[in-house]
């Protein structure tokens, strides 16, 4: 990278934070709201998508946050 330009990474890392952050939330509170069936084949299956989504989005965005600092 140029010494003159500062790296503008932090935002699509913060982006992809967001989006997997909602695609946890979703898979996560489907069933809250009156879901017929999972999503992914079984219930554990749902959960397990859920947490890894959300642990990926939450670390991205802390990320994100970092980079943005030292930008």
């Amino acid at each position: 990278m140029s010494p003159t330009r500062p790296s503008h990474w932090w935002q699509f890392t913060l982006l992809m934070g967001v989006v997997m952050l909602g695609i946890g939330a979703f898979i996560g509170l489907r069933p809250a709201f009156g879901a017929r069936g999972p999503i992914l084949g079984a219930w554990w299956l749902d959960v397990a998508a859920a947490v890894v989504f959300l642990a990926r989005g939450i670390l991205n965005v802390r990320q994100a946050a970092d980079r943005r600092r030292t930008a």
